[in-house]
């Protein structure tokens, strides 16, 4: 019976019976007739019993000609019928035998469970009703009752139910566990808990109650609790994926992402051919790193499913990662047009090719997006980026403007707009669109640290300089780049330590990036620490500086400047 509650499944309705009854666990009630009727009764019941549902039947129909309209045959019939699915048909075998004897208990508890099944739950409520009057300990009837009033939302009823049921039996584990169901489904949580508290004090192996008191103690923020209860079911039931996939989803709410590789490391053993557990690990891979093992994982899901696009689209993201940019951008391309994921793939195969300085494919790519979506804004942002990337600022600035003609709104399309303007060399349209992001979006930390450090490296307005770095920090305080903009406007006003506690700082966080690197042999240097200045040049240009010429310039006047034979 466990199998069958933990499923929730309409099955309860039909199978579990009163004391007495043809259901596998107890014997059968023998017609009271001639012999020759006991003894095809008792055939059918065997056949019955090793699955043979045919042979069953034909033996019962036989018993009934021997022993008239015996309410316990009918009740057979109906009982194999039942088995092999033929509903309507048990239905009327039923009422047949309730024609016979109207206080046929066993006979009305199955007609009730195959009302429900059917769908008719009105009249399945008026036939426990009549069960419970005739057989008032039938704990399974008050079971299926309180489930009927349940699936029709009226939990006061069932709760009503089965607080009759607790009142009478108060260990009834299974009547506790169908509460908390109940008063899970109202969000009643803590009520919940302590109903599934109770039947886990009761039968503390019942995987269903530690499951679902697992997602109630999620619900109410009991992550830690609901670990444990989901690894106590696993115990039991360590097979079971449902369990698995659970406690390996919280765990990645969790940030346990090592622990939920683990998990799902162990339901592959047992479901190895599941898509969407080879699918999850992959993800998990990837955001570990592992990108050979995702890319295993998701090469296999496409083995047996080529045209799962969401799937592609994680492979390419995988070589991306990795660094095989050819076989990425192949895959990205193999995503065809109609795939929800498409447009979100060839933004990332524009991304690849720009990297690759592939500048005027990667914009063709984008180009043709925006062909099948000409108003579409966010394309026309990016496509402003890959222009500006490419130095074809007078185009980036017109689709960028046109986006903020299409979205006036949008903080985006103003900040490309900025972005391109301080490329033109236009500082007052730059000032003017940061400012609008700003009043737009007035936590754009990004925004925020471009204005800021504008104004600290053009030596302009920095207390202004400064309060905006510093508001850019306290929404991302670990950014090392924003770091690196305090010190330059320490370094403005001449406060070279701290300029100098920053940078450093700032290295940490994004380690021997070139333009830092040059910010701090500037700050060094104007400390007269000359050949220390020299070796951060160096390295800043040998870390691939995008200005290595103006950089060299610098390494060049202090070679030139130091004394003869040093």
């Amino acid at each position: 019976m466990r199998n069958l509650v933990a499923t929730g499944g309409l099955a309860l309705l039909l199978f579990l019976a009163p004391a007495g009854a043809s259901s596998g666990i107890a014997g059968p009630n023998p017609p009271r007739h001639d012999p020759r009727a006991y003894a095809r009764f008792l055939s059918g019941y065997l056949d019955s019993r090793e699955g043979n549902l045919d042979a069953a039947l034909d033996s019962y129909r036989k018993a009934l000609k021997y022993a008239g309209d015996e309410p316990d045959i009918f009740y057979e019939i109906a009982n194999v019928l039942v088995k092999k699915g033929r509903l309507p048909e048990a239905r009327e075998e039923l009422e047949k035998a309730l024609a016979v004897d109207a206080g046929h208990t066993r006979s009305r508890y199955l007609l009730a469970g195959i009302l429900a099944a059917s769908g008719d739950r009105e009249k399945a409520l008026a036939e426990y009703d009549r069960v419970l009057k005739e057989d008032p300990e039938n704990d399974d009837a008050y079971l299926h009752v309180a489930t009927l009033h349940a699936e029709r939302g009226e939990f006061s009823e069932a709760e009503e139910v089965l607080g009759a049921l607790i009142a009478r039996d108060p260990d009834s584990y299974l009547a506790h566990y169908y509460r908390g169901r109940v008063l899970a489904a109202q969000k009643k949580f803590e009520e919940a808990l302590a109903d599934y508290d109770k039947v886990l004090s009761i039968a503390p192996g019942f995987d269903a109650a530690l499951l679902e008191s697992g997602a109630v103690l999620e619900m109410l923020g009991r992550n830690a609790e609901a670990e444990e209860r989901y690894k106590a079911a696993l115990r039991a039931s360590p097979n079971n994926p449902f369990l698995r996939d659970r406690l390996a989803r919280l765990l990645i709410r969790e940030k346990k992402i090592d622990q939920a590789v683990s998990q799902y490391e162990e339901l592959k053993k047992f479901s190895a051919a599941n898509p969407d557990v080879r699918t999850k690990l992959g993800l998990l891979y990837l955001d570990r790193g592992r990108f050979d093992d995702a890319i295993n994982e998701f090469t296999f899901v496409l083995a047996s499913d080529p045209g799962n696009a969401q799937v592609r689209f994680f492979l390419g993201t995988a070589y991306a990662e990795k660094g095989a940019l050819p076989e990425a951008e192949a895959t990205f391309r193999k995503i065809p047009e109609g795939e929800p994921v498409h447009r979100e793939a060839m933004l990332h195969l524009a991304t690849l090719l720009s990297r690759q300085k592939k500048n005027d494919e990667a914009i063709e790519v984008v180009r043709k997006l925006r062909e099948k979506s000409p108003g579409d804004v966010e394309l026309m942002i990016f496509l402003a980026g890959q222009l500006e990337g490419a130095k074809r600022y007078d185009e980036a600035l017109a689709v960028a403007t046109e986006a903020t003609e299409k979205a006036p709104e949008n903080s985006s399309a103003w900040f490309v707009v900025g972005v391109v303007q301080d490329k033109r060399g236009k500082l007052e349209q730059v000032i003017a669109a940061m400012e609008k992001v700003i009043a737009l979006d007035p936590k754009h930390a990004t925004a925020l640290n471009y204005l800021g450090y504008t104004f600290a490296d053009r030596n302009i307005r920095l207390p202004e300089a400064e309060k905006l770095v510093q508001r850019a920090l306290e929404i991302r305080p670990d950014d090392g780049y924003f770091l690196d903009s305090l010190a330059w406007v320490h370094y403005r006003r001449g406060d070279f330590r701290r300029a100098e506690e920053e940078l450093h700082r700032a290295l940490q966080l994004v380690n021997d990036d070139p333009v830092v690197l040059e910010h701090l042999g500037d700050v060094v240097l104007a400390q007269g620490r000359n050949d220390e200045a020299a070796a951060l040049f160096e390295k800043a240009v040998a870390k691939g500086h995008e200005k290595p010429d103006e950089v060299r310039v610098k390494i060049h006047r202090l070679r030139k400047a130091q004394p003869a034979g040093k």
